[in-house]
């Protein structure tokens, strides 16, 4: 659990445990460093995991982590409570990625897709190197039928794979969710044409 020190009727500093996500964000934006950094520990990874999947590039969704971060430790304040800490935080991601993807979208063709590879794809030192290579083929195929779709139905799909639900995803994407629902339906049938070619 998490301590935040405030000071007591006394005058003297307590440890008071923060107990959820909502708390840490309010102790944020009262300046509260220590909750940040706890904040910072609880979302850096999952907001570059969902950048990675999304600009294909460990630079770019470096920078979106710490320029998400950064906006959540400068606007904590305007966290009105009406979803979830994780969906603003990723809405704010979500919006970062969105413009780096745009503004590098000419560029695609030096994006790093190799490191998904090795990832997904771990040779076993038992393993056979023919499922290896397939297994590897099949991870290309699908990075290039990725980034044949625009960069919503991208968000989407990456959220899909994430483990975010349609209420979620619409809250971080800022859409309804019967928007949500479509931009899947069209990004699903758009994958499955470009891996059947």
């Amino acid at each position: 659990m998490l301590a935040v020190i405030s000071g007591s009727e006394n005058g003297m500093a307590l440890d008071q445990p923060i107990d959820s996500e909502v708390e840490l964000v309010r102790a944020v934006a009262n300046g509260d460093r220590k909750a940040f950094e706890r904040l910072f520990h609880l979302y850096h990874g999952r907001i570059y995991r969902f950048s990675i999947r999304m600009l294909q590039d460990h630079q770019s969704a470096d920078e979106v982590s710490c320029d998400t971060l950064y906006a959540v430790w400068s606007s904590a304040s305007t966290f009105r409570e009406q979803s979830a800490v994780s969906s603003w935080i990723l809405g704010i991601a979500y919006r970062r990625s969105l413009k780096l993807y745009n503004k590098n979208a000419r560029h695609t063709g030096n994006r790093e897709p190799d490191y998904q590879m090795e990832e997904l794809v771990e040779e076993s030192p038992h393993g056979d190197p023919e499922t290896y290579t397939n297994n590897a083929l099949e991870v290309g195929q699908l990075q290039q039928a990725l980034s044949t779709l625009s960069s919503n139905h991208r968000a989407v799909i990456e959220l899909i794979a994430l483990g975010y639900s349609v209420s979620e995803i619409s809250s971080i994407v800022g859409c309804p969710e019967n928007t949500v629902k479509t931009r899947t339906f069209h990004a699903r049938r758009q994958l499955r044409t470009a891996l059947q070619d």
